[in-house]
């Protein structure tokens, strides 16, 4: 069932929903689609953009391969290229053209990459959209709710490379993460909270692994600090901190957690911390963008918000017929505690001559959708 108005033509109307919050965004806005995508995610009407990494554990890509941890590492290598110095690469969505180039192996970036292209659009972007992902990993597996600020541009081609290698001593490591923006403890820090979750795989490092697969930290699909706590504590079986890696130079967490005498890992030790600390530097790690990129104020959810609207005339142009929803935010709000939503027609005049019809209509619900901290009615 839809919402119908019917009234006779006029050259303008405007909407009038009653009972907005002061502090909800202004609708339309550009970041209307992005909003949707991330905030209504299952059950009626939802967008289902976390379906495979819902729960943390999902392996849709096949066995072995956790999607969370795939579209979490997805943001950091789109990312790492960047030379912000100069103005150059960042969170572009030039990893897309760069999955052959010896530095982004496995095939969880293309997974990732094609299962995102679906909701590519004018209003979507793919690096918007790789940086969504990064949020809804996260989220997904326990861990923070990352700002997500919209408004990237994909790049048209290939990046420079750069993406740091485990076989790189500290000091490339050091300069790497320099060009990206990163002071020496936001390296240590963007390296713990990435590799929180998953694995490392013999398909892609057979020289450091005889398993087809060796978790991080022991809890690869809890977003939390064991990866922090194991190495301290010495018993970490992390294949980038010990076994063949270190007689072959490519025990790269290790060089990277220990090289500021491990005071960065002893202070993300602390749980509250380790949330706090990676909410703030994933969202910094996102927001590496092209020089004259703007983005948006973070995306919220709305209170109110009018989802899939049309006007079109009919019967010779005597009839003006709008169709769409109402979605109501219920999460602090008891659906229970909704006793109705009216809809108001308005000319540009503020004139509410509707002819035949009447000029409010109240929406009843139709169904009811969620994300991972927000629940939605939805009304026509």
């Amino acid at each position: 069932m839809q919402l119908h108005l019917w009234c006779l033509p006029v050259l303008a109307a405007q909407l009038a929903l009653a009972g907005i919050a002061d502090a909800d965004p202004t609708w339309p806005s550009p970041t209307d689609e992005l909003e949707e995508i991330m905030y209504q995610l299952k059950a009626f009407r939802g967008r289902r953009f976390a379906d495979t990494i819902d729960p943390c554990t999902n392996e849709a890509s096949g066995p072995g391969r956790q999607n969370a941890a795939e579209w979490l590492r997805l943001g950091f290598h789109d990312m790492s290229t960047a030379d912000v110095p100069a103005g150059r690469g960042g969170l572009d969505g030039s990893i897309q053209y760069m999955l052959d180039n010896g530095e982004n192996l496995g095939p969880g970036f293309n997974n990732t990459l094609r299962f995102m292209s679906s909701y590519f659009s004018p209003r979507a972007s793919i690096s918007d959209l790789i940086a969504l992902g990064v949020y809804a990993s996260v989220r997904s597996c326990g861990g923070p709710a990352i700002p997500l600020r919209a408004g990237r541009i994909d790049a048209p081609g290939a990046g420079d490379t750069g993406v740091p290698q485990p076989e790189h001593d500290i000091d490339t490591f050091r300069r790497q993460f320099a060009r990206m923006g990163f002071t020496p403890e936001e390296m240590i820090q963007v390296t713990a909270c990435g590799h929180t979750l998953g694995r490392v795989h013999r398909t892609e490092f057979p020289e450091l692994i005889s398993q087809d697969e060796v978790g991080i930290d022991s809890t690869i699909a809890d977003f939390d600090n064991r990866v922090v706590t194991e190495y301290l504590d010495g018993n970490t079986t992390n294949p980038l901190v010990v076994g063949p890696a270190v007689a072959l130079g490519k025990d790269s967490d290790r060089r990277i957690f220990n090289s500021d005498a491990n005071v960065t890992m002893k202070a993300l030790a602390d749980p509250v911390a380790f949330e706090s600390t990676c909410q703030r530097i994933l969202q910094k790690m996102i927001e590496v963008v092209p020089a004259g990129v703007v983005l948006s104020d973070p995306i919220q959810p709305y209170m109110l918000k009018p989802v899939d609207l049309k006007l079109t005339l009919e019967q010779g142009g005597r009839i003006m017929r709008l169709t769409g929803y109402i979605r109501v935010r219920t999460t602090n709000l008891p659906i229970s505690e909704i006793k109705n939503i009216r809809l108001v027609y308005r000319d540009r005049n503020g004139g509410s001559e509707c002819g035949r019809a009447n000029c409010t209509v109240t929406a009843t619900t139709q169904g009811r959708s969620r994300g991972f901290d927000d629940t939605f009615a939805v009304r026509s």
